[in-house]
């Protein structure tokens, strides 16, 4: 490619081996065509391109459409007519979220309240202030720990 110069607007011109007549508008058509082989394969690859662009939006129409057709289905239904009492749907399992949350909350203040109980017992103060004294050796304070653990737990 690089090897030989560029040849700057030269024609050639073939002699062919028989006789060949073509008419001479196809000749002046020709001659006065703008097209080349460079526009030609432009041309061609914005129509393949075109082509390409064209079924991937159809694909992808395609697959919105399953996708939501799917999610439609998947989606449980509200209130069902058959009147059982355990079916599910959305509003049920909203329901159910909020009982456990109500639930969750309750656990929350008994626990809050449990550890406001052991916050200023004597068996916490022991035991902060052994662990203090005993930095970096916790099982020195083993007594206190477990102390603390009866009460805790109990």
């Amino acid at each position: 490619m690089g090897s030989q110069p560029s040849k700057g607007g030269e024609v050639q011109v073939f002699q062919p081996q028989t006789q060949i007549d073509f008419s001479e508008a196809l000749l002046a058509q020709l001659e006065s065509s703008k097209e080349s082989d460079y526009s030609r394969r432009q041309l061609a690859e914005r129509y393949v391109e075109q082509r390409v662009s064209d079924r991937l939006s159809e694909l992808e129409e395609d697959t919105l459409k399953k996708f939501e057709n799917r999610l439609e289905s998947s989606l449980l239904k509200g209130d069902s007519s058959d009147g059982e009492g355990s079916s599910l749907s959305s509003a049920a399992l909203n329901e159910k979220i909020e009982q456990l949350n109500q639930k969750l909350g309750l656990f929350q203040e008994r626990d809050d309240a449990q550890r406001a109980k052991y916050a200023d017992g004597d068996a916490r103060k022991a035991l902060h202030k052994c662990l203090l004294e005993n930095k970096g050796k916790p099982l020195n304070c083993y007594e206190e720990i477990e102390q603390f653990k009866k009460l805790v737990f109990s």
